[in-house]
């Protein structure tokens, strides 16, 4: 009673870190996406600026052909004023959003570890090492997946029920536990 007992815990275990490795891999997958919008937003801001800049180039140009001699010390101020503050724009653009991107990564990051922690610590309990030892020994597949030698698996009530099964000979085989 005690051993089908520490099964069904062990069981319920690995249940629950197959759940809880699938809400990581979930989150993961969310912090990739939201990266991936972060860079698209920096990329649109790239565009943005570097047309802003093509504009206004291409204005000071114009102003400079234009323009007399005495004129044209003035403009290329401008010119240069306008080119530094896009430039300073663009810099700070990406400051930001860089800064932005590492802090919601570091944060997720951060929750991430903490459920990998919340598994590890279960690792550790009793049932963690009686699953561990199955394991070691080689059973704990043929356990989970009922794959022993004359071991069957039913559909019975909605669920998977797995039965021994004689062999030819009329021999019955299972794992080993210890």
């Amino acid at each position: 009673m005690t051993d089908e007992r520490e099964l069904d815990d062990g069981l319920a275990a690995f249940d629950q870190l197959g759940r809880e490795m699938a809400e990581t891999n979930r989150l993961l997958r969310a912090v990739r996406s939201d990266q991936a919008t972060r860079n698209q937003q920096e990329h649109d801001l790239s565009a943005e600026m570097q047309a802003v800049l093509k504009q206004a180039t291409g204005a000071s140009q114009k102003a400079l052909q234009a323009s007399q001699a005495e004129i044209r010390s003035s403009l290329l101020w401008t010119a240069l004023t306008a080119f530094l503050i896009v430039l300073v724009a663009f810099g700070g653009g990406y400051f930001f959003g860089q800064r932005a991107g590492w802090d919601t990564g570091h944060a997720d990051g951060y929750q991430k570890a903490r459920n990998q922690e919340a598994a590890a610590s279960w690792a550790n309990t009793p049932a963690g090492q009686r699953a561990y030892g199955l394991d070691q020994l080689g059973s704990l597949d043929m356990l989970a997946l009922c794959k022993g030698d004359g071991w069957i698996t039913e559909r019975q009530k909605g669920g998977t029920v797995c039965f021994p099964k004689e062999n030819a000979k009329g021999n019955l085989s299972g794992w080993y536990i210890r």
